[in-house]
Formats: C-alpha cells, structure tokens, sequence
C-alpha cells in the first residue's frame, strides 16, 4: 500500500506544472525535468558569467532591488513609473529560468526573492505589484517568472494569490490596450482552479476590442502598423482563449494575425521589422531584440496549442539568428535595434528613422531605454524551457531540437531518461537515446522542419521504412526498453533565398541564415551620452562598443556565384565565436562600388549595381549568430561589360 501511494505521490509531482489546456495539442512544464548540454549550456554559461549575472553592469533599474522592493525613480525625466517595472520583470523571468537552469542558486534566490515579497506584500483585497503603478503590463510581464517558479516548485501561494489579484479587476480595465496581456496569467489560473469568472474576465476583456489588435486590423489587407512588441504580445492571446474554450474563432483570429506579420513584416532572420513599430519587410529595418523574444514566447503558445510544425521552425530561426547576432559573443553587451545588415555599429550609426543617428544600434550594457537590456536574458533560457513538453497520456515530445536531455515520469510511475545527441543546428544528425527504469509502451513524438526535403529515421540500426510527414510531428509509439535508440538525420543543402522586392539575395542552411562576417576594428566608446540620463556601466569588464569596418562588405552576386557549404576545423568550441562555426559556405562574388552612406550609417542595397573589377573572389559565409558586422543580404548583379567600371 505505502508503494503504491509513494508512486501515485511520483505521477502527481511529476505531471503538477504541466499546463491545463484542454484544447492544446501539447503542454509546457518540463523545466524542472530538462538538463541543458553542448552548446546550449554554453550559451546559458556566458549569458550566466554576462549581463544576467552581472546587472550592475546594465545599471538603471537593473541594479535595484527589482521586484523585491519599491524601485525609485532614478531620472526624474526618464519614462513613465510602470517602465522600470516592466523592465526588471523581462530580467526577473530570464535569470530565474537561467537559475533553475544552470542550477544557480544565488540567481534562482534572486527570481524567488521578487515573487515571495509580491505574494507578502499584496494589498488587503489582494492586488499584487507596487501600488503606485498605474498600468497593469508589468505585472503580465511578472507572472511569466511565477509561471516558471510554480513549474518547478508547485508552489500553492502563487496560484491562490494570482487568483485573488486577477478577480479585483473588471473586463473594462483588463481590455486596455496592453493590459490585455493578463489575459494570458488569467486563463493559466483558471486552468488551475477552473473558477469560471475568470474566464468569463478574459473573454468579456477580449470581445471589448480596446486593445490595438482589433477585428478591423487583423482581417484587412494592409499591413499593421502597430509597436512591435505589443503585436507579438497580443496576437497570442485569441489563441490562448482557443486552448481553453475550443472556440474555433479565436483559432482564425490567432492564425490570421499572425499570418499578417509573416506576410508583411518578416525578415530573414526570424524576426519582424519592429523599429519600433511594424514597418514592413524592407532588410534595411532592424527589429527591437525585445521582439526576439516576445514573438518567440507567443510563438511557443501557437506550437503547444496546434502541434503544427511550422511554430516550431519559426521559434528556431529568431533563436538560432536574431538572437545570438543582436548579442556579443560573451553575452556582454547587446543591441536595442540589430539589422540584418550592418556595416558599422556604433553611438551614431542607428540607421532606422526611428531616433535616427543615435545609439540604438551599438553594442552596448546599457540603452536609453531599458527594456531590451531585461528582454534579452528570456529568449535562450525560454527556448531551453520549451524544448521538451508532453501530448496524451504517456506522449514525450521533442518539441524544439537541440543538446539536452529530460526525465519524463510514465503513468505507470516508471521513469523514461532521454539524451538528444546532437550539435543541431550546425550538424544533421539528431541521436535519441532512451534509458527506462522498466520495459515500457509510450509515445515519443518529434519533428521534421518545414524546410527539410530529405530525412532518414534509424531505430536501433533499422531504417525506418514508413512514409515521413515532412515539416510535422511524427510519433512512434513502441515498448521502448534501455539503450534504444532514435536517429533523426536532416538534409541540409544549402538553399538560395530573395527579398520580397527580389533587389537581395541571401543564404541558409537548415534553420541557419549564414551570412559575411565583416572585418572589424572594436574600440571602448566612453563618450556620456545625452540620451543616456544619469546611467553609467557599473562594471569595467563591460563595454560599450565602437564597431567599424576594416574589411570590404561591397560584393555582389553575379551567375557565377554558387554557394558551396563546407566544413570546417573551427579553433573555438563555442560555435556562435566567429572561428567557433563548423560549418560555412564558399560563395563567390564581385566587388562593386558600395560605400557607406555619410560615412555613418549602413547603405541600403544599391538600385544599379557597378562593378568594381572584373576578377571573382571568393569569400566565406558563417552562421549569422556568428558575427558583429555583416553582410547578409547581398546585392543581385550580372555580367554586362558596360557595367564594370573601368
């Protein structure tokens, strides 16, 4: 008897985090299960020894108390009171997540330290977040690092007190504009306690119309011209309130919305143009790194709510491009606007309308405005949250692909331990190798990429001979024993892509956009500032960065130039260092006349293109997340003789 209540207690705990949609496809919930390896752990290591350990170096407000106290205002002059709330929420989630993680004890205290004096100091009827603050943003920000604290602990307090918060709140007051996001908090509680009036709160709030995405935006033909974030946030939320109703209408109002920016704003890195608003797909418009991360976090809600594929490409390319490339490579400094092409990056090269010849696209610890340097530390250590998550009952699913390994507890109270082997996305192959306390049936479900032509599936040496789903999940369901095992090999050719205006051309292999990595002189920038306020770096082992180019980045294509991938011995074991990529492409090209625009500012893509020489050279392409100073998208030329210039 005491056996059998020990392992009915093991299923309980092991399935108590996992998501309660009942209209989703699959459920989150694994963090406390899943053991991040190879590269990925890298990663997280140098964001750890970076900015997420070290928020002296970021400055206002990340070197306060967070939220664990009242945070004063610094700058008198500097954004509204919410701003600093919002900010240190985005850093709250990312270095709680990175904590459990990395097993980091000092910054998971740092994570509960915020969410245990919100829970202790909640106003008599409740509300939870510093009472002075009079948008109700930040704390639908917040809740994704309780969200992440209950994963892993199961802490009761935080669902009975987010339900106490949520219900002090009328539709009217949670459909304003941004506020709407706590529609997303609000279904997670009511999954939980199934209190009905929570659900009827967020879908009186969302059929209200108050915030930017409204009916008449999402189903006409015109692209949205809405802040970038705020689009990411929003169009998560029909389809949140699908996975909880199964009202196919906030499915079609979810999809068509993000449909629209795919269709409109969607640039080769993964990411919207978002500077700062929606602004089309032109490559010379960079995008927030904040939208980096706030599209991949709703795109993880579209991949658990419809099973499809396609959400899982997209969270792939953003992490695995416009994530590492908006980033140094130790994690040190960031920018707030990155670009798929920039020649120089530094405190005047912003070449965006939007505060035009400012800071904005350096490389620096801190920004004018802060909410990328908290944004930046949520999209590696979500996607390493995400990687993992269940289906039906007894359903593992290998929902995002990279070094890792889970425990995944089986109905029958036996554990299933899975490694993925693998250096995905630089290599092909994908090695699954199971270790079972017991002989057991279960499921296993993972993915063929939508942009996979050619796959090969091995299990324990045999090939697989049924017919593979290309670009969906695909499921195996066996008595899987100890030492099985599960080979997934990708083909990855190199494929030739253009720019919706056909004027570009650039360059990708499996989920990775590879591009030239201009050569560059880095220098210390110490000029202060104006837009800076009172902030200063607080650490000097962080820099602000000057970034020029010393190398040429004016070639172009002409009908000779093949792409050829090629492997490489890299001398790093890092694979986003730029000698660290075990991968790269030859690609021949023509040197043209290009220069910078003012000596400040990246050129646009010429309309004419002129030849500077006859002769071909050839130049080496690597992964985008490898470089600084690029050259992604390269100007289309031909061979005309009048065209060379003399």
């Amino acid at each position: 008897m005491k056996k059998t209540l020990f392992f009915f207690l093991i299923v309980v705990l092991a399935h108590i985090s996992v998501s309660a949609q009942d209209y989703a496809r699959f459920h989150e919930g694994l963090l406390k299960n899943t053991q991040v390896k190879g590269w990925i752990l890298q990663f997280l290591e140098r964001q750890q020894t970076g900015l997420t350990g070290h928020p002296e170096a970021m400055s206002y407000p990340y070197n306060s108390c967070l939220w664990a106290g009242t945070i004063t205002r610094e700058a008198e002059n500097h954004g509204s009171d919410w701003w600093r709330y919002e900010q240190t929420a985005y850093y709250t989630d990312g270095l709680l997540r990175l904590g459990y993680l990395l097993n980091d004890q000092s910054l998971i205290n740092k994570g509960k330290d915020g969410i245990n004096y919100t829970i202790e100091h909640a106003s008599e009827n409740g509300k939870l977040g510093h009472a002075e603050i009079e948008s109700l943003w930040p704390f639908a920000v917040f809740f994704r690092a309780m969200l992440a604290e209950y994963q892993v602990t199961g802490d009761e307090r935080i669902i009975s007190s987010l339900e106490k918060h949520y219900l002090n709140f009328t539709a009217e007051e949670i459909s304003k504009i941004r506020n709407l996001i706590n529609v997303e908090g609000i279904l997670w509680v009511y999954g939980k306690t199934k209190n009905k009036k929570l659900l009827d709160l967020a879908e009186e709030a969302f059929a209200l119309e108050n915030s930017e995405l409204t009916r008449e935006v999402v189903y006409n033909d015109e692209n949205p011209h809405i802040h970038g974030v705020t689009y990411a946030e929003t169009m998560k939320i029909p389809l949140l309130l699908y996975a909880y109703t199964g009202k196919k209408e906030y499915l079609d109002f979810a999809l068509r919305a993000n449909k629209k920016v795919e269709d409109f704003d969607m640039l080769p890195d993964g990411v919207p143009t978002s500077a700062e608003y929606l602004l089309g797909n032109d490559i010379m418009i960079a995008h927030e790194t904040c939208d980096i991360t706030d599209f991949t976090w709703s795109w993880g809600y579209f991949l658990e709510t419809t099973g499809d594929s396609h959400w899982a490409d997209l969270i792939e390319k953003a992490v695995f491009n416009a994530g590492p490339g908006a980033v140094t490579k130790d994690f040190k400094a960031l920018q707030y606007f990155s670009c798929v092409n920039q020649f120089l990056a530094t405190g005047n090269s912003n070449h965006n309308e939007f505060k035009h010849g400012s800071t904005w696209m350096a490389y620096r610890p801190i920004h004018e405005t802060e909410c990328c340097a908290g944004n930046v530390h949520r999209f590696m250590p979500n996607y390493a949250s995400r990687m993992w998550m269940v289906g039906e009952k007894d359903e593992l699913v290998s929902a995002l692909y990279g070094p890792s390994a889970i425990d995944f507890r089986l109905s029958n109270g036996k554990n299933c331990h899975v490694e993925e082997s693998t250096n995905y996305p630089f290599d092909e192959t994908i090695t699954f190798n199971f270790t079972m306390d017991k002989s057991s049936k279960m499921k296993f479900t993972f993915r063929i990429p939508e942009w996979c032509e050619s796959a090969s599936i091995t299990i324990n040496g045999k090939a697989y001979k049924k017919k593979i789903p290309y670009g969906e999940y695909m499921t195996i369901e066996r008595k899987f024993a100890s030492k099985d095992q599960i080979v997934l090999k990708l083909d990855m050719p190199v494929k030739v892509k253009h720019t919706a205006d056909q004027k570009g051309t650039y360059f990708e292999r499996g989920p990775l956009l590879f591009s030239y990595g201009i050569g560059l002189r880095m220098t210390e920038d110490t000029t202060q500032y104006s837009n800076m306020a009172t902030k200063k770096v607080g650490n000097p082992d962080f820099k602000c960065w000057d970034i020029r180019p010393l190398g040429k980045f004016n070639y172009a294509l002409t009908s000779e130039s093949k792409p050829k991938a090629i492997r490489r011995i890299p001398t790093s074991d890092y694979p986003f260092d730029w000698n660290g990529a075990p991968i790269s492409i030859i690609l021949p090209v023509r040197e043209i006349e290009w220069e910078l625009e003012d000596d400040q500012y990246t050129p646009a893509l010429p309309d004419t293109v002129v030849y500077k020489q006859e002769e071909m050279e050839s130049i080496v392409l690597v992964p985008y997340g490898c470089t600084l100073l690029r050259l992604t998208v390269f100007p289309k030329g031909d061979d005309s003789a009048d065209r060379i210039k003399e």
